[in-house]
């Protein structure tokens, strides 16, 4: 197996949570559907195509990300329900929701597959993109600042701003008799969710619907672990990897 590293800058970026509507809150790092798009973006492919791209092989993907900071942003947009116009008021129909933004950015992403003609295209892909690459919204312009493909695959116990297959907490718990120390953190907002991996596409840029889903953790400060995990290195920085 090889891994395909990916160093990435953004000024600003928004990974919307769909659970909260008016408020649009961001998870903290690129969710695997957001990867898989950047990815598809690099070779030219549609949505659809792009997940087909990944279907093709077993692939694994991790993701890492600090943010200089974060803040909230006001949208104006105009919200029409077929011939019907909701929230008009003297300005005309108009809406106006909160997201919230990452500013100064900095992410590695990594797929690793054991095709290396995958792996091969992929790199030439990010290096001569085909499209323009943005991580989140339209206009989060990503800036690629190295591409590599490397072997350095390794396993630890200690991660943070990363992502982690399943709900870290409760492995950790479930694994408590095993003698090992560990160190985890509390907070008041959830960490684990269920997110979609798999659409089912009418046609290739067409109206799709969620068919798969998968139990994603998202790791801030830095947790000791009592369960080893698989990733990559990459100076210095551990990217643990998830099955897509």
């Amino acid at each position: 197996m090889q891994a395909l590293i990916i160093e990435i800058k953004t000024q600003s970026s928004t990974f919307r949570n769909p659970d909260f509507q008016n408020f649009h809150k961001s998870y903290q790092l690129p969710p695997p559907t957001t990867l898989v798009g950047l990815a598809g973006a690099a070779l030219g492919l549609s949505p659809m195509k792009s997940q087909e791209f990944f279907e093709a092989e077993n692939w694994e993907i991790g993701v890492y990300g600090e943010s200089k900071g974060k803040g909230k942003d006001l949208w104006k947009f105009t919200k029409n329900v077929g011939k019907r116009q909701e929230n008009v008021n003297q300005r005309g129909a108009v809406d106006i929701l909160t997201k919230e933004i990452l500013f100064y950015n900095t992410f590695i992403v990594v797929f690793a597959c054991d095709c290396v003609d995958k792996i091969e295209e992929l790199k030439v892909a990010f290096e001569y993109p085909k499209y323009a690459l943005t991580l989140g919204n339209s206009d989060s312009i990503a800036k690629v600042l190295n591409v590599e493909i490397s072997n350095s695959f390794t396993t630890s116990i200690n991660v943070k701003n990363c992502l982690l297959d399943g709900e870290i907490i409760t492995e950790v718990i479930d694994n408590m008799d095993n003698g090992l120390e560990f160190s985890i953190y509390n907070t008041s907002e959830p960490i684990a969710f269920d997110l979609p991996i798999r659409f089912k596409y009418e046609s290739d840029y067409g109206i799709r619907r969620i068919v798969k889903r998968k139990k994603i953790s998202f790791i801030g400060k830095e947790m000791k672990l009592n369960i080893e995990k698989k990733g990559v290195l990459y100076n210095n920085i551990f990217i643990p990897l998830f099955n897509y």
